[in-house]
């Protein structure tokens, strides 16, 4: 097992760590989310203030209703937040889960290759090095790409 191994398997282990604690959250904000919507349900509403007619002035009713809109949206906008963070932790994870076992390239896989694939595009290769490769910039210089960033070669 290598270093990179390591480093692989901690950065899985940390992403599910994340990932269950942000699905708890999500369903810690839905449960809420929901209790609100069945209690906006079943409550017993004066009809007059659907139109926006108040039977008398009260600073104290009026201050708990508008505390509770901002609760309620506050928890919607948690529960939204929880929603993307999940869907981006999976993405992240399904990522490293990929990265950790994927297969790398040696320097006997890259020998005779005209073209190498990294993070950022295709390469024309100058010169294959016992650890890097060689690769064409547009300057009057090479760049040296390690091999365990080599994505893919042609031949």
């Amino acid at each position: 097992m290598t270093s990179r191994d390591d480093v692989n398997a901690r950065k899985v282990e940390r992403l599910t760590a994340q990932l269950m604690k942000e699905r708890a959250h999500l369903a810690l904000m839905t449960k809420a989310n929901d209790a609100i919507n069945a209690r906006k349900a079943t409550e017993n509403t004066d009809p007059a203030q659907g139109s926006g007619i108040r039977r008398k002035p009260n600073a104290k009713a009026d201050a708990r209703r508008f505390n509770a809109y901002d609760r309620e949206a506050t928890i919607s906008i948690a529960q939204v937040d929880a929603e993307k963070e999940v869907a981006r932790l999976e993405s992240a994870l399904e990522a490293a889960t990929a990265e950790r076992f994927r297969v790398l390239l040696v320097r006997s896989d890259l020998l005779g290759a005209r073209a190498i694939r990294d993070e950022f595009g295709w390469h024309a290769v100058v010169k294959l090095n016992a650890m890097t490769v060689s690769v064409k910039t547009p300057y009057s210089w090479t760049d040296k790409i390690p091999f365990d960033r080599v994505l893919e070669a042609r031949k």
